[in-house]
């Protein structure tokens, strides 16, 4: 049975470590209000540029390189986003079981992979299993900026062009709320006409039929632009939802984590008080016995 001294010892321990998992708490918190007010942001420019890409398509047939959907799919790429570091629930392994998961599918389908990872927590997973990677990045923090997103967006819609690869897929956690993240696969390339029905929002423009609308300049020349805009906002949108979900995860862990510590010491406080109570006693017994064998 450990002594008094041996459990206030570890009761100051756990309170050192709830020490700093309140600290690591704090600083998810206020990582993750930043990054929901990067996300919230990038929603009005997001629903119109959709919206202008709807109203394209009700126009008429839209035809573009990046909207092709091709029959036979060989070869995929797949760009995995995971966090630098732990410390932030199931966040890592999440996103990691499910890109596994659909390797082995389009493995068994017989469908070869590229594969881009993003963060140490992916990289050192993919390294462990031994699957070769094209590319790996380490430079993205919970802060992504719209020009690096930029730099692999534009990798990625070159590779497709250029018929190097047949599709390009991102596995990435989705921000919904503060209650609800989830990882998901997102198809970026080919571009799907379809998603601007479900990415507007309350847009008004997305209503189905032909409309005639008059266009300056010609259409072509809008769709040579806001494609490849939409498909670098898409990503951009992937990595800032990434950033606030590793956030919240790492705040919710970080909070179980001192809940735990506070109930840990509360029972190790007792245990301390019981150990000291009866050491005391003990100690009155021990006098009052040498007393009476005196007298």
């Amino acid at each position: 049975m450990a002594s008094a001294r041996d459990l206030k010892k570890k009761i100051r321990s756990i309170s050192n470590t709830a020490k700093i998992t309140r600290t690591m708490e704090m600083v998810a918190t206020a990582k993750s209000k930043r990054a929901q007010s990067r996300v919230e942001a990038t929603k009005p420019y997001s629903n119109k540029l959709v919206d202008i890409l709807t109203n394209l398509q009700a126009s008429g047939t839209v035809e573009h390189p990046l909207l092709e959907t091709r029959e036979n799919i060989g070869r995929n790429l797949l760009l995995v986003v995971t966090a630098n570091r732990g410390l932030c629930g199931g966040y890592n392994s999440n996103i990691l079981s499910m890109v596994e998961k659909w390797l082995r599918q389009e493995s068994a389908e017989g469908r070869e992979t590229d594969v881009y990872l993003v963060g140490r927590k992916g990289i050192a997973r993919f390294r462990y299993l031994r699957i070769a990677s094209v590319e790996q990045h380490t430079h993205f923090e919970d802060n992504p900026t719209f020009n690096e997103c930029d730099v692999l967006a534009s990798e990625f819609m070159r590779r497709f062009l250029r018929r190097e690869v047949d599709r390009v897929v991102v596995a990435s956690t989705l921000y919904e709320s503060v209650a609800r993240q989830h990882p998901k696969l997102t198809q970026v390339l080919p571009v799907e006409q379809s998603e601007a029905d479900t990415d507007a929002g309350d847009g008004e423009s997305g209503a189905g039929g032909s409309v005639d609308f008059l266009f300056e300049p010609e259409r072509e020349k809008i769709l040579e632009t806001l494609l490849p805009l939409s498909v670098k906002q898409r990503v951009y949108r992937l990595f800032l939802e990434a950033a606030v979900s590793e956030q919240i995860a790492r705040r919710m862990a970080m909070k179980l984590a001192s809940d735990n510590a506070d109930e840990m010491i509360g029972f190790y406080t007792r245990k301390y008080n019981r150990e000291r109570q009866a050491g005391i006693t003990q100690q009155i017994t021990e006098i009052v016995t040498a007393a009476e064998a005196l007298q």
